[in-house]
């Protein structure tokens, strides 16, 4: 059994093969040695062609509810009134940066994973936003507002407090955030926020 760098699918499953046919080496043996080398190699592998993302935030805090044996209610304190947990809960409303600075002071969630973008295969993610083109009524009323396309572009990229700190271009995903950024535009417009 020759050992190499695994550089495709089949080198993969060749290592694998290895790994299976030396599992039960003795500690302390050369073939215990070859298996702990083809397990790293194998190890390195499936980092580089089968990651494993952590859940997006959302399911985070579920899991560490069940974790902790709490229950919505629970979750007051830290992200505001009942109707808002139900909202982060169900994915209709984005954590605030306060809402994660509570749940990380006053349960020690992991801050990595509550800021996380949505990821991984079964997981639940946002519908991702299309590209604006130049004919949308949001492009138009933005170039509008702002008097030049980049100025425009730079808001569209930035964190807004009138949408709940989200960035405007991440809630283009449905009719109804759609309208929520055409609104902010208009406020703008007519020199209701700054």
């Amino acid at each position: 059994m020759e050992i190499k760098l695994i550089r495709n699918e089949d080198d993969y499953q060749d290592a694998l093969r290895q790994i299976k046919a030396l599992w039960n080496a003795v500690p302390g043996t050369p073939d215990a040695d070859k298996l702990e080398i083809f397990s790293m190699l194998a190890s390195r592998y499936e980092e580089e062609h089968y990651p494993i993302d952590g859940p997006d935030p959302v399911e985070y805090i579920k899991i560490r509810m069940e974790e902790l044996g709490l229950r919505q209610e629970d979750l007051v304190p830290y992200i505001g009134s009942k109707e808002s947990v139900t909202e982060v809960l169900n994915g209709k409303r984005p954590l605030s940066l306060e809402m994660i600075r509570n749940l990380h002071r006053g349960l020690g969630f992991s801050l990595e994973a509550l800021i996380a973008e949505p990821s991984g295969p079964g997981f639940k993610t946002e519908p991702q936003p299309q590209p604006l083109r130049l004919d949308d009524p949001i492009t138009i009323k933005g170039i509008e507002v702002f008097e030049d396309e980049d100025d425009f572009q730079r808001w569209l990229n930035t964190r807004n407090t009138a949408l709940g700190n989200v960035k405007p271009v991440d809630w283009l995903d449905t009719p109804e955030r759609r309208k929520q950024v055409l609104n902010v535009l208009v406020c703008l417009e007519h020199g209701m926020y700054s």
